[in-house]
């Protein structure tokens, strides 16, 4: 017990500075488990430790790291030792627990349950979002929720860069250049804070080789790795497009790589489940829409610089709307026909509302746009048409055009 209480007692005493993230958990009336998940390095750990120095002043709490070599290998035994810690230096029997990294131990589910059964609200973090929300559902029966930490969204990356917006045409000019910035390099935060480009470019190499082989390799014990990569580079340098399982499989066997669909498929499960990828599905009727390729994206517009070297401002445009959306906690489809595609579908009562993402909507890219918005409308129920632009913005009939500036951070022209 003393290594807990040593680790735990630094905890107490450490200072937290940083970026305050804009995710909103409240804290539950009665005890519950909630789960945040996210990708690897986008700040779970600096999100808990804030929540936990934030709570401490109101509520008795404790924030123990998992992952902290002191305790290695972290065990069920560990845990127990942390609830005698709780009582010993609180002398409560009841307050708000924060385990960073719970997938170290095993079984952890079974003292979260007992954990929450004694009064506990219990925060677990993780890397895993099927793992964590499937224990969190079935071992809590409906006492425990998850919610979803991404990377630095536009408006904490501009708080980290200390800049405020405004109207004024220099700030107007300078958050367009930050923007560019933002989507060319993403919203990880060790990403955002660092200066050397070369040191950018290989924090993100980093990040996706410790995400392929803890989250991935040895999770679901992967053994064809090679194929595992590949699959992810080939996503990676087409993103934001349709992508066939099949057609990868064929062209894998073509280069002497022995992979077949369905174990593509489960790599590419595997790939999202460890926030590496999102696929997006195409809006139909469900069966047709699991048969639909879907598109695939990278979860951060950063990792686009580790599969490609010309980086398509556009095409980083629509996936940083993907991954705002997500934060949203929406999930959108896409739509497309044989004359028309349109980026994202979102559901909304019995109607829907419509986002096509373009760089330079002028000429004939401006009239297929707003056609394209205007042909879903025919097909679907559509009380809102927005295309998202870099800079230009008004109204064309019923479609919105707003800067992708504007709409990351909510502004009203």
């Amino acid at each position: 017990m003393g290594i807990v209480r040593e680790v735990v007692e630094d905890y107490l005493e450490v200072e937290v500075d940083g970026v305050e993230r804009e995710l909103e958990v409240p804290l539950p009336r009665v005890p519950r488990a909630i789960a945040i998940t996210g990708p690897r390095r986008a700040g779970k750990s600096f999100y808990m430790l804030q929540r936990f120095k934030r709570l401490l002043s109101q509520i008795p709490a404790l924030y123990l790291p998992l992952d902290d070599d002191r305790l290695y290998p972290p065990t069920l035994d560990t845990l127990g030792e942390l609830l005698e810690v709780f009582h010993e230096i609180h002398d409560e029997r009841r307050g708000v627990l924060f385990l960073d990294e719970v997938q170290e131990v095993q079984k952890w589910e079974l003292f979260v349950k007992r954990a929450v059964s004694l009064g506990h609200t219990v925060f677990v973090s993780g890397s895993s979002s099927k793992l964590l929300s499937r224990e969190i559902a079935t071992q809590l029966r409906g006492r425990g929720v998850s919610f979803e930490l991404y990377p630095f969204s536009f408006r904490e990356f501009l708080r980290a860069k200390s800049f405020e917006p405004g109207e004024s045409l220099p700030k107007k000019a300078r958050i367009k250049a930050l923007l560019e910035e933002y989507l060319r390099w993403g919203g990880f935060p060790e990403v955002v804070l660092e200066k050397s480009e070369l040191l950018k470019r290989k924090t993100l190499e980093g990040y996706v080789d410790l995400i392929l082989y803890r989250d991935v390799v040895e999770r679901f014990g992967v053994k064809n790795t090679r194929a595992l990569r590949l699959l992810l580079r080939l996503i990676g340098s087409s993103f934001g497009r349709e992508f066939s399982i099949n057609r990868t499989a064929r062209y894998m066997r073509g280069i002497g790589i022995e992979a077949n669909r369905n174990t593509l498929s489960a790599y590419l499960e595997h790939l999202e489940d460890a926030y590496l990828v999102v696929r997006v599905k195409k809006l139909a009727p469900p069966r047709e829409s699991e048969k639909a390729l879907p598109k695939v994206y990278l979860i951060d517009t950063g990792l686009v610089r580790v599969f490609k070297e010309n980086l398509e401002l556009g095409r980083l445009m629509e996936s940083v709307v993907l991954t705002e959306l997500l934060r949203m906690g929406i999930r959108p489809y896409y739509l497309k026909t044989q004359r028309f595609e349109v980026d994202f579908v979102i559901r909304e009562g019995d109607s829907y509302r419509l986002i096509q993402v373009t760089r330079s909507p002028e000429g004939d890219t401006l009239e297929r746009e707003i056609k394209a918005l205007g042909e879903a409308s025919k097909l679907i129920p559509v009380h809102e048409r927005t295309l998202i632009t870099w800079d230009d913005e008004g109204e064309i009939g019923r479609v919105k055009l707003v800067p992708l500036w504007r709409w990351l951070l909510g502004v009203k022209p």
